[in-house]
């Protein structure tokens, strides 16, 4: 664990314009990079310091004009710098069309080398653009510090069925790091590290062996965590449903889908990625097999499509074996269309999507991805994509966030 970090909060000038999306903003930052690197009450202390910097113009009328700055100490298992939020107009934002490649190649030389991947399945990232990495084909976690050309197994030991058969999800959660042991069936719990190392892991779920029972599981593949009420979705692939682990207690219980394969409002096909707006209290699923999106209010069973159900093809109404599922801090959805080699934006109410990444062939050049299965944006709405085939995590850069 690395020692306290300052981190300061940017100032806001007097004269800029405080908008009615600010709070929806700072829900957003919150949900999606709270995960890595704070302790809960850090990260409310920073919310607290943002909000006082909007507020006090409001309150105080007589204030002085000289911008002031918000400084809190923080306890991190990360390094953390000044905190920036960056407006994003989704409908006319524009992303580079060549990316940078972070980790990995295409080659497939040497994938057992901490600069090369194999298969990998899912990614996390912190405010600065460091990575945890399920490099599910190696049977490992790695982490990637920003700009560094190799990374450090921090779980796992690069020989199948030696602690992992195929590390295919990993999430964050306060100073533990959960892993889904997809061929051994289980959910592991190990130390939050960025060191070198490979420490025993507590299995969490998994206990009885693979099944449909509600204490058993049939291949998670992805992961997401409901940090406001402490619950965590599991993605049970073959069951074809979502199941949702207490963390106070670990007990089980069904959340949506009905356990048996389907294409109507309760039920699921082989679900995939899910991720979790705290703010709306709504779940969102990749439901892979009936090619659609599905939203589900955490309180009901019954989801409504915000992405594809029309059947897989190539048109910008399709989608195609999605795997993985973003939204963006208005409820824009962003899909990993993996089998049709592409990124898709759809915004809220839409009936198409819009490709913000990849060409729809699949390739190996700076343009192009082979099967991406993930997809998370960094705290300036850059675009990183696991592109599985081509073992290698693609950076897309915002062109222009469209404001």
């Amino acid at each position: 664990m690395l020692e306290p970090t300052i981190a300061s909060v940017q100032p806001i000038s007097h004269q800029e314009e405080v908008t009615v999306q600010t709070n929806r903003l700072l829900r957003w930052w919150m949900r999606h990079y709270h995960h890595i690197g704070l302790a809960s009450l850090a990260g409310s202390a920073i919310l607290v310091c943002i909000m006082a910097v909007i507020l006090l113009p409001i309150v105080i009328h007589n204030s002085t004009k000289d911008s002031e700055q918000c400084v809190t100490l923080i306890t991190t298992t990360m390094t953390m710098s000044s905190i920036l939020i960056d407006p994003l107009c989704a409908a006319n934002a524009i992303w580079k069309s060549q990316a940078v490649t972070i980790v990995g190649s295409s080659d497939r030389t040497n994938s057992l080398s901490r600069s090369y991947l194999k298969d990998p399945n899912d990614m996390l990232i912190d405010t600065n653009g460091n990575l945890f990495i399920a490099d599910s084909g190696n049977n490992r976690v790695v982490y990637l510090p920003v700009n560094a050309t190799e990374g450090r197994i921090v779980a796992g030991r690069s020989i199948r069925g030696s602690l992992f058969k195929y590390a295919a999800a990993t999430v964050a959660w306060k100073d533990q790091l959960y892993v889904s042991d997809l061929g051994n069936y289980r959910i592991l719990a190990f130390p939050l590290s960025t060191t070198e190392g490979s420490p025993d892991g507590t299995t969490i779920v998994g206990h009885y062996g693979v099944g449909s029972a509600l204490n058993q599981i049939d291949s998670v593949y992805y992961m997401s965590i409901d940090r406001m009420r402490e619950l965590f979705y599991l993605s049970d692939f073959r069951n074809n449903r979502i199941l949702k682990l207490n963390l106070t207690d670990n007990t089980l219980q069904l959340a949506v889908g009905t356990g048996i394969s389907g294409s109507n409002n309760v039920s699921l096909n082989l679900p995939l990625g899910i991720t979790i707006d705290e703010t709306t209290g709504s779940l969102y699923v990749t439901d892979s097999r009936n090619h659609r999106v599905q939203k589900f209010n955490l309180n009901s069973i019954q989801g409504i499509t915000v992405a594809g159900g029309t059947g897989h093809g190539q048109n910008l109404f399709h989608l195609n074996l999605p795997s993985s599922v973003a939204i963006d801090p208005h409820g824009n959805v962003y899909v990993a269309d993996s089998g049709n080699h592409r990124i898709v934006q759809w915004l809220v109410n839409a009936h198409q999507g819009r490709i913000i990444a990849g060409t729809g062939i699949a390739g190996i050049s700076n343009t192009q991805l082979n099967h991406p299965v993930q997809l998370k944006f960094d705290i300036h709405h850059n675009l990183y994509v696991v592109d599985q085939n081509n073992n290698r995590i693609q950076r897309f850069d915002l062109q222009y966030n469209g404001c």
